[in-house]
């Protein structure tokens, strides 16, 4: 890592202050962790506070541990720094905020272009597809799994070192204010973002709320970055980029990177030409055709050959719980259960419609609430119903709060089962009896639903 404890505490704009009795390393970090268990000999720890633990009770075990030193509040040194004499410990006023002003201190050593995507939903996807074609020919750093938010993202910055040729980082949002944050601490030179939907509506309150805060992400692109965008998206269609250059793509007849021919399998994967060249992907999902044409603009504006693109898209897997395909016997998953929201939610039961069901099997959709809709939520959780209808399934099994909406929509629209649930246990227990040889279920909800748990429950009891 290219970074020093002396080094570190010669920044004045972080007043971090060296508490330990013997003298300061001046030897490179091995790198800068938060997660006590995991920390590695000659690394920093840094205790953050998050909303159920707090790093400060694992300060005196990163240390045995092996930890180089601690990075903690000044006050809780002050309140226990007879307790802890000798520790090498740093202590700094706010180790949040510093921690993300050492992040962006740090990605700033790095002269490389950083691509920073965001959206509605699809990120995380976008970001693979991303990745994959770019590694290519260069050597790429992403963020791990979904670490987009205010302690995810300066994490991604810190395992920057000299082989990284580009960064791409996937940053998120639920609250105005945190893009423009993450923005600048990474300091994006291109932009993507993959779709304006529904949302987080709880605290952005409309679509145009929610298209304000995804364009924070441009507040700090550089001056001759550019912007990669869904023009497949109205919202997005309609946009003025601030002057910076714009690139859409789209399977619109008017998107600059368009793809043409779209063919789907049995198993909903989709097939495009772009350029003359047939690109089949490994993930099923017409909505994951978008999130690969942002790959391929990324490609083109970085040079790299259709043929390259084309490798880069199609070794793309299903990323954990999003659009990964399981088999429990002869029951056929669609395991979207990552996260839920009005857009979401309609591309996987477009998926799903797209998806053969054969030998007499039934479409069966399992979904949690869709969360921080506001006074949306009533009506979102009303019109799921409707596109389960149009979808074809037969049956749905429902489980929350929210849902009780989508219930009552459906009993209307005379599905062979409805079934609305307040325990998991039971929700299993029916899905389980219900369930026959050949059947296709769809998992999705909200990410703090957990629905998950129905596939781990039907691997015990199928």
């Amino acid at each position: 890592m290219l970074l020093t404890i002396s080094e570190l505490l010669g920044l004045q704009s972080l007043n971090a202050k060296w508490n330990g009795s013997a003298g300061v390393s001046s030897k490179p970090l091995a790198g800068i962790s938060t997660d006590s268990r995991k920390i590695g000999p000659g690394e920093l720890f840094w205790a953050i506070k998050g909303d159920r633990f707090d790093g400060h009770d694992f300060v005196l075990q990163a240390i045995e541990r092996g930890a180089v030193a601690a990075v903690t509040s000044r006050e809780w040194f002050e309140a226990k720094k007879s307790a802890l004499h000798g520790k090498p410990l740093i202590s700094v006023d706010d180790t949040l905020e510093t921690y993300q002003l050492l992040a962006r201190y740090y990605r700033l050593k790095f002269n490389i272009p950083v691509i920073a995507i965001t959206g509605s939903s699809g990120k995380t996807t976008t970001k693979e597809f991303v990745a994959s074609v770019l590694s290519q020919k260069v050597h790429v750093l992403k963020n791990v799994k979904s670490f987009n938010n205010h302690i995810g993202v300066p994490a991604t910055l810190f395992q920057l070192r000299p082989e990284h040729r580009i960064l791409v980082a996937e940053v998120g949002t639920n609250h105005f204010g945190e893009l423009d944050r993450l923005s600048y601490l990474v300091q994006p030179s291109v932009c993507v973002i993959t779709n304006i939907g529904y949302a987080h509506l709880e605290f952005f309150a409309s679509l145009e709320g929610v298209t304000r805060a995804k364009m924070e992400v441009l507040n700090h692109l550089t001056g001759d970055g550019v912007v990669f965008y869904n023009g497949d998206d109205k919202i997005l269609a309609g946009q003025t980029f601030s002057g910076k250059k714009s690139v859409s793509f789209g399977v619109n007849s008017l998107a600059d990177i368009r793809a043409t021919a779209l063919k789907c399998d049995g198993l909903g994967r989709y097939e495009f030409v772009l350029d003359n060249i047939k690109i089949k992907l490994a993930i099923p999902g017409r909505h994951n055709v978008s999130n690969a044409l942002a790959a391929a603009a990324i490609g083109r504006h970085f040079s790299l050959t259709t043929e390259e693109i084309k490798n880069g898209i199609e070794s793309v897997q299903s990323v954990d719980k999003r659009m990964q395909v399981q088999r429990l016997g002869d029951v056929f998953i669609l395991n979207d259960s990552y996260n839920g929201n009005p857009g979401s939610c309609r591309a996987a039961l477009e998926t799903a419609a797209d998806i053969q069901v054969e030998n007499g099997g039934r479409r069966i959709a399992v979904f949690g609430d869709m969360l921080e809709l506001g006074a949306y939520s009533q009506e979102e959780h009303v019109r799921l119903a409707d596109e389960m209808k149009k979808a074809d399934f037969k049956a749905i099994f429902l489980f929350g709060d929210e849902t009780k909406f989508t219930a009552k929509r459906a009993k209307e629209l005379e599905f062979q089962k409805v079934a609305h649930y307040h325990e998991m246990d039971l929700l299993i227990h029916d899905l389980s009896k219900y369930v026959k040889p050949h059947d296709f279920l769809l998992v999705k909800g909200s990410r703090s639903m957990r629905m998950e748990r129905v596939i781990d429950g039907l691997q015990d009891s199928l």
